[in-house]
């Protein structure tokens, strides 16, 4: 995994995985210090930018663990 996200446009549609290596979604928006992800057709999660951990050019990977992942969820 690379070190920190420079350009922050380049992470929208792509992949996100959990610390423990558990698919989370598909990055659909960032703004602000926030990164919305997609999970199915209803599932959807705002995480602080702070959690991205890296990315790859192809998946992004956060610092948290799946299990957490549920505190982010938007209603």
């Amino acid at each position: 995994m690379s070190d920190a996200v420079y350009n922050w446009d380049r992470v929208v549609h792509k992949n996100v995985r959990s610390s423990d290596g558990a698919d989370v979604g598909t990055i659909i928006q960032v703004a602000g210090d926030k990164v919305r992800i997609m999970l199915g057709t209803n599932n959807q999660y705002e995480v602080p930018k702070s959690t991205v951990e890296g990315f790859d050019g192809s998946e992004v990977q956060l610092s948290v663990p799946y299990a957490q992942i549920g505190q982010y969820k938007v209603e």
